[in-house]
């Protein structure tokens, strides 16, 4: 319930409390306290190191992004390496596709529910007992119009050279997270799960797997959509108006049980 919790305290919180650095500062205080490693990534950094997708999805605001990588070790010998990869986007305007004024923009700061979700599965990971590695990725920036943003017919470059032409700037989740897709791949992860908001409509969510499956290889991988079950609009049972924090005991169950095939 703990990484539940957390998830939706992360998902609920307004955009210009919990920035991209912010959310770095938040992950290593959880660390500390759960058992797990966190090292993040800033601006100048992923410049170096070649991660296009999403510096480009950041060009246009006035706030840092992070990559925020978040390492399990579990005791005794590793059943397996697991992979997680969450989406960070803080907010979502659309970027130059800009996204119409309407109550749409109110879930954008639930737009990094994925990166929450991971966060959240990885403080229960030593309480349940995991025996395997996990490492997440964490992409986190928000999405702004500006006179630096991306535009639409630009050339982004991921981290493993794949070159992508921009003709949505409102398609920034598989910008970000190709490039954390092409990293766990680089590592040798036994198997990778990625988790996002990357609906829409024309089969939104199925065009943006089939894009995300070309960062993959050959390494066993699972996306997990969440654009439907990231927010309740309404008091229900248990669960409270606002972000849900679906996804983060999910994952905490996978890892839980993970094992190299």
């Amino acid at each position: 319930m703990r990484a539940t919790v957390v998830s939706r305290d992360l998902g609920n919180s307004p955009a210009g409390f919990l920035t991209a650095t912010d959310l770095a500062g938040v992950a290593a205080e959880l660390g500390a306290e759960f058992g797990f490693e966190v090292e993040s990534f800033d601006r100048e950094q992923l410049t170096r190191m070649g991660y296009g997708g999403l510096l480009g999805v950041n060009a246009g605001s006035a706030e840092e992004p992070r990559m925020i990588v978040l390492r399990y070790t579990p005791k005794g010998e590793s059943t397996g390496h697991l992979g997680l990869v969450g989406k960070g986007i803080m907010y979502d305007s659309g970027g130059i596709s800009l996204k119409p004024s309407d109550p749409m923009h109110l879930l954008m700061k639930i737009d990094m529910g994925g990166a929450a979700a991971v966060l959240g599965a990885f403080t229960a990971l030593r309480d349940q007992g995991a025996t395997a590695t996990v490492t997440g990725w964490l992409m986190c920036t928000d999405n702004m119009p500006s006179g630096t943003a991306t535009k639409l017919g630009d050339v982004l470059i991921a981290h493993n050279g794949t070159t992508v032409e921009v003709k949505n700037t409102d398609a920034e989740g598989r910008l970000v997270m190709m490039d954390a897709l092409a990293l766990a791949v680089e590592e040798g992860v036994d198997g990778i799960v990625d988790i996002a908001n990357l609906g829409g409509p024309h089969a939104g969510a199925t065009t943006a797997a089939l894009f995300l499956a070309e960062f993959v290889g050959d390494t066993p991988w699972a996306h997990v959509d969440i654009a439907g079950t990231m927010q309740a609009e309404a008091d229900g049972s248990w669960r409270s108006v606002g972000a849900t924090g679906f996804g983060a005991r999910l994952l905490a169950g996978v890892a839980r049980v993970f094992t190299a095939s």
